[in-house]
C-alpha cells in the first residue's frame, strides 16, 4: 500500500534518517516522539508539503516521491480543524466533494448538521467536520497530525475510537502521529518511536 524507503531530512538537525515505513491495506501505524522530533514534518514528506533529502514514497507500486501534493490522493487532518468560517460545514464540505455531505456528516456523527455555521461548533465538532471532509476526497492514505491533542480528555477519548472504528470499516490506512503513547496505543494497530530512526 504505503511503502516509504530510507526517508531522511534535516534542518539544522537530523529529524529523521534512513527511516522505512511499510503501511498495509486498513492498517493504523502511530509514530510517537518528543514535540520537535520531526513528526510533522515526516507527515509533510509524505503527503508532498515538505521535500524529502534521500529516500522514495511508493502508493499502490506507484512512486510519488517527487509527485506534487495535490496528485498524490493523501489526506492530512491537522491539530486544529482547518475550516473557512465564512461557509457552512456543508461550504466547506464542498471543497473536498459536492456529494454525499449527508452520508459524510452521518458517518462523523453530525447527521444534520450541514446548513450550521462553522463557528457554532465545538472543538471535537470542528474536528469531525475536518475529517469527514478529508474521507470525502477518498484519500488512499490519511495522516493525521494530533488531531486529538487539542480537546478534553473525556472528548479525546471519543474521537480516538470513532475515527478508529472509520478508518477500520473504511479499510482506509491511516499515520498518526502523536508525543502521547496512552493515545498511540488506543488508536494504533503498531507504534514506532520516531528517534529510533536517527542514527
Amino acid at each position: 500500500m504505503l511503502n516509504c524507503r530510507n526517508l531522511s531530512k534535516k534542518f539544522e538537525r537530523s529529524l529523521f534518517d534512513k527511516l522505512s515505513i511499510n503501511l498495509e491495506k486498513g492498517e493504523i501505524l502511530a509514530i510517537t516522539g518528543p514535540s520537535g522530533c520531526g513528526k510533522t514534518t515526516l507527515l509533510r514528506c509524505i503527503c508532498g508539503l515538505e521535500k524529502l533529502d534521500s529516500g522514495s514514497i511508493f502508493l499502490n507500486g506507484k512512486e510519488i516521491t517527487n509527485s506534487p501534493a495535490e496528485v498524490r490522493n493523501i489526506g492530512l487532518l491537522f491539530q486544529k480543524p482547518v475550516l473557512y468560517p465564512h461557509l457552512s460545514v456543508s461550504g466547506n464540505l464542498s471543497l473536498a466533494s459536492r456529494d454525499n455531505h449527508d452520508k459524510a456528516l452521518t458517518e462523523v456523527g453530525l447527521s444534520g448538521f450541514g446548513n450550521r455555521d462553522v463557528h457554532t461548533l465545538s472543538g471535537g465538532e470542528g474536528q469531525r467536520v475536518a475529517l469527514a471532509r478529508a474521507l470525502l476526497a477518498n484519500p488512499r492514505v490519511l495522516l493525521l497530525d494530533e488531531p486529538f491533542s487539542a480537546l478534553d480528555s473525556d472528548l479525546s477519548l471519543k474521537l480516538i475510537n470513532d475515527v478508529r472504528a472509520l478508518l477500520k470499516s473504511r479499510e482506509c490506512p491511516a499515520i498518526l502521529v502523536t508525543h502521547n503513547i496512552e493515545e498511540a496505543e488506543l488508536f494504533s494497530d503498531r507504534i514506532i518511536n520516531l528517534l529510533d530512526s536517527i542514527n
